[in-house]
Parts: structure tokens; C-alpha cells; sequence
């Protein structure tokens, strides 16, 4: 870990919210962590006391998923079991066998391609969308897939708001280039709702900004 002072105090909880370069964090997180592991403060002020610990009883591993926790699979970091409400995720595939265990960092709250983005149009379960869906999730959040075939890849991320494309504030744009074609219309093409959609910029491959067109 690229952190100054102290070296990693495993025998202190971790402290939440902390304080890290001035930045106010409540969860673990990976910044300056060569490795991407999380960790946090065992202070309110990281600037102030230097006190860090890897979170969780792995020493910082990496999350798994899915894995089993009870008799539950998880596909993302939860708060099963935590007191505080802190997500957490299992570091093998079977906490119940091996009671491995890491506190997330916030840039990995969900899925297994940290840091990368959507890749629209993918396919799921051999249909194509081209926004974010809830689909299989039983959280109700909005993930995508991260390469175009989630059949084939199995790589995905939880969206943010800038992942989820739909501008319903913005108008049309046309022409607009989708898949190197210019469309002089709102299209359906690779929509699985059947609904109609336009890129709310002159050239959607390099945007990636849309709306549904209005009824």
C-alpha cells in the first residue's frame, strides 16, 4: 500500500466516516493501494493519526463473487450480518467453509470488472439492450455488462448515473451515427423492449447518450 506512517494496525476496527486527503470516506476504499486493496482508518483522521488497517481478516484479498453466505449466493458486496451496515464481501467462494471475508472499497460495491464501463449494446441471456437493466438482480439496481457478450464474458458492473444513458431532458439529435450508419429517424435496432430510441448527439459510438424517443 502506498500510504504513509504507521504501519497496518490488524487488531483495531476500522472507523467510519474517516479522513483521507481530505476527503470525507464511509466505506473502505483503494485509493493509493498499488494493489487495489481496501482499506480505512482507525481514526476519524487518517491525515492526523495515520492508523490503517486492511479491511476485513484476509489481509486485504480481493473480493470473490459470487459467493455463499449462509445459504444465500451473493453477486455483490453486501451488508448481510453487519451490525454497522457495512458492506462486506467474502475473499473465496464459500464464506460458510472458510470464513474469508474483506470490507468493500467504494469503487467496487458491485461486480467483478472494477473500473471498467458499460459496454452497449450487450447481450444478455441471448437478448440485446442497450441500456442498464435490473434484470436477475434481486436488488432491483441497475447493472450492464462490461464486454458486449455477458453470456460469453460473465463481466459486469453495478451502473452510475452517467452509465444509465437515458437523457430524458435532451432532444434527438439527427442525423446521429449508431454503429458506424447515420439515422435520420428514432430506431428500435437493438432495443429488446421492441421501444424506439435516439442518440441525443451527432454520433452515438463516441457519446453513448440516448433516449427513448417520444410515443
Amino acid at each position: 500500500v502506498v500510504l504513509y506512517g504507521s504501519s497496518p494496525v490488524y487488531s483495531s476496527p476500522c472507523v467510519f466516516p474517516f479522513v483521507y486527503k481530505g476527503k470525507t470516506y464511509h466505506s473502505c476504499t483503494a485509493v493509493d493501494d498499488q494493489m487495489g486493496r481496501p482499506w480505512c482508518a482507525t481514526t476519524p483522521n487518517y491525515d492526523k493519526d495515520h492508523l490503517w488497517p486492511y479491511g476485513g481478516n484476509s489481509n486485504g484479498q480481493r473480493c470473490i463473487f459470487p459467493f455463499v453466505y449462509k445459504s444465500r449466493l451473493y453477486h455483490s458486496c453486501s451488508n448481510p450480518g453487519s451490525k454497522k451496515g457495512n458492506f462486506w464481501c467474502a475473499t473465496t467462494q464459500n464464506y460458510n467453509q472458510d470464513k474469508l471475508w474483506s470490507y468493500c472499497p467504494d469503487i467496487i460495491l458491485g461486480g467483478n470488472a472494477v473500473g471498467k464501463s458499460c459496454a452497449f449494446p450487450f447481450i444478455y441471456k441471448n437478448q440485446v439492450y442497450c441500456t442498464c437493466i435490473s434484470n436477475g438482480e434481486s436488488s432491483g439496481k441497475l447493472w450492464c455488462s462490461t464486454t458486449r457478450n455477458y453470456d460469453v464474458d460473465k463481466k459486469w458492473t453495478y451502473c452510475s448515473k452517467r452509465d444509465t444513458l437515458e437523457d430524458y431532458d435532451k432532444p434527438c439529435v439527427f442525423p446521429f451515427i449508431y454503429k458506424n450508419f447515420k439515422f435520420l429517424t428514432c430506431t428500435n435496432l437493438a432495443e429488446a423492449s421492441g421501444k424506439f430510441w435516439c442518440s441525443t448527439t451527432d454520433n452515438y459510438d463516441r457519446d453513448r447518450q440516448w433516449t427513448y424517443c417520444p410515443t
